[in-house]
């Protein structure tokens, strides 16, 4: 999936949530996290040629594992709240909630996701539509349209909210 329809569907599912600003603009940050992770990872690599070898031998592998995003989110819940400060649960709980969306949506694809964390083997998919295809374009258009007749309002609260803070 590309990274629009990874952060259109992650601020979708948290507005649906009901998270705070916080959480909304962690979701959607969260959603392209696992593939942020994967192109750091190969930015190791000494030489253009070998990042992107790298990358294409790690892309999907373990930051493509669900459960460190079910880990990330059940965090937001079991760490004592002042330690995370005053927006921090929902920051943690809006990342782990965008990393699970990502790699849900990725499963969705013929490459699929890995069933362990550091196995690229055993992988899911269900294969209903591939990256870039029209597939996906009209499952965005339909998450987009979906968000905008229920959360119009909202979403529009929400972006006056972040210009407020000085995000946007």
């Amino acid at each position: 999936m590309k990274w629009i329809t990874h952060q259109a569907t992650a601020v979708a599912a948290a507005l649906a949530l009901h998270l705070p600003v916080a959480g909304v603009a962690a979701a959607c940050a969260g959603a392209v996290l696992p593939d942020v992770l994967d192109q750091r990872m190969a930015g190791l690599a000494p030489t253009k040629r070998g990042r992107q070898k790298l990358f294409n031998a790690i892309h999907r592998g373990t930051t493509h594992w669900f459960g460190w995003w079910l880990v990330l989110c059940a965090a937001a819940f079991a760490l004592p709240g002042p330690e995370l400060g005053p927006m921090g649960r929902d920051v943690l709980l809006g990342l782990g909630f965008g990393g699970l969306s990502h790699v849900i949506l990725d499963m969705l694809t013929p490459s699929g996701v890995p069933l362990t964390p550091f196995s690229r083997s055993n992988k899911v998919s269900l294969k209903l539509c591939s990256t870039g295809s029209l597939g996906e374009y009209c499952f965005l258009v339909c998450v987009v349209g979906l968000v905008w007749w229920f959360y119009g309002a909202d979403l529009l609260k929400v972006t006056r909210q972040l210009a407020h803070m000085k995000i946007l």
